[in-house]
């Protein structure tokens, strides 16, 4: 009886440690984006002070407006800094409950480690450093949290409201990151796929609707539009980079007993034509290693492009972390078809011609975790130990940022 109590109390402390660190995290400015969030805030706050006082003329940045918005009626009622960055750090709390929200559409399991699983995403450093200085990434990803909760309770209920919701907040995302339209684009494939004609007309209409106020906004701010001046012109670089950050974040859902096993086994299984095509594929990759030039300013690239120069002073982790992600890809992609949507998602959202980790942290997980049903996330609410081994190793990483952080080890912004 004691042993339960001991282990029932345990559980319970669990989702709280995060809500610690997160609380001290905001109380010491602590940034471990190693500086970037804090000088990207800094950077946009004279447009937040223009919104506060009606002046759009401030231009200096692409993305779109509403984030910016948010923080200047804020600011416009408190006219203090620091009290739009406290209030913002209490809307961040918006993502895991709703992460937990939409779990608990999804999946049919323990509640208690839906919160554990959940609370230890407020240790994920990217997450941390856009909530304490506050950033339309994770704005953005907040609203996109909203409007899949509104999407699983429309096909829950089947009532058209939840749609016209769905939709809504998945504007939101848009016009805080325009990347977010093919999320959005996503989700009105689902609807023309799935719904009777004369609701996805009403739908594409209501979306046509929402759209006016974006094409509006480029009149007064074309800077929004050259984003595609940013669109990478070495497809190379971009498709290793992103796959080695892909590999990265799988390292959290596949690092388990039961998820290892799993990927384990379908390797094993593959025929001769599948390891023939692999091989190929490595020998491609070594032979063009050139293409793979590390920059020394570590700009961009994700962890295993920065292991690489740190540790060897070459591109070896990165070019080994480029191809385990592809082959661990198509392996997932073979055990659950629907995983193919995230990777395309992921690789058309983050076409930058330098491509940063804040693009898949912690985007990719959100989307393995709610788009729809998986082994990879099921198997981890599963049991307790699953559970424990991811917010083992989310823990883990955010020890190693702090390290990071604290000792210098990477650029101050990269």
């Amino acid at each position: 009886m004691k042993k339960l109590i001991k282990n029932n109390l345990i559980l319970f402390c669990l989702p709280f440690l995060p809500v610690f660190f997160f609380l001290v995290g905001f109380i010491v400015n602590e940034d471990l984006s190693t500086g970037g969030a804090e000088w990207d805030f800094y950077l946009t706050w004279p447009i937040i002070m223009g919104y506060s006082n009606f002046d759009f003329s401030t231009n200096l940045t692409t993305h779109m407006p509403l984030h910016y918005m948010m923080l200047s009626s804020i600011n416009a009622i408190f006219n203090n800094q620091y009290v739009v960055r406290l209030i913002y750090y209490f809307f961040s709390f918006f993502l895991p409950l709703f992460l937990y929200l939409n779990l608990k559409q999804i999946y049919k399991q323990n509640k208690t480690l839906m919160i554990i699983f959940s609370s230890s995403f407020l240790l994920i450093p990217f997450f941390r450093a856009t909530a304490i200085w506050p950033n339309s990434h994770l704005t953005a990803i907040i609203f996109l949290l909203i409007g899949n909760y509104y999407y699983l309770k429309a096909k829950e209920t089947n009532k058209f409201k939840y749609k016209i919701a769905n939709l809504l907040f998945l504007s939101f995302s848009i016009y805080c990151i325009q990347t977010y339209l093919i999320l959005f684009l996503y989700y009105l494939y689902n609807y023309l796929i799935f719904e009777k004609i004369n609701n996805f007309i009403k739908l594409f209409l209501f979306s046509t609707l929402l759209s006016i106020p974006g094409f509006l906004f480029i009149l007064l701010n074309p800077r929004t539009i050259s984003v595609g001046n940013f669109i990478t012109h070495d497809i190379f670089y971009t498709i290793s980079s992103n796959f080695s950050l892909i590999f990265f974040f799988l390292l959290f859902l596949i690092l388990n007993q039961k998820n290892l096993t799993i990927v384990l086994d379908k390797i094993k299984s593959l025929n001769k034509k599948e390891i023939i095509i692999i091989m190929f594929l490595v020998f491609i990759v070594f032979y063009n290693q050139q293409n793979f030039a590390l920059d020394a300013r570590l700009r961009g690239g994700g962890f295993f492009y920065k292991l690489s120069y740190l540790i060897f002073k070459n591109n070896l982790i990165f070019i080994i972390s480029f191809l385990l992600g592809m082959i661990i890809s198509y392996i997932l992609i073979k055990c659950e078809k629907k995983i193919f949507y995230i990777l395309l998602i992921m690789n058309m959202m983050s076409i930058n011609f330098i491509v940063y980790q804040k693009y898949f942290e912690p985007l990719f997980l959100i989307l393995m975790s709610i788009l729809f049903k998986n082994f990879l996330i099921n198997n981890i609410l599963s049991n307790l130990k699953n559970t424990l081994t991811f917010y083992a190793l989310i823990m883990l990483y955010f020890l190693m940022a702090c390290i990071n952080n604290f000792g210098r080890i990477t650029l101050p912004i990269a």
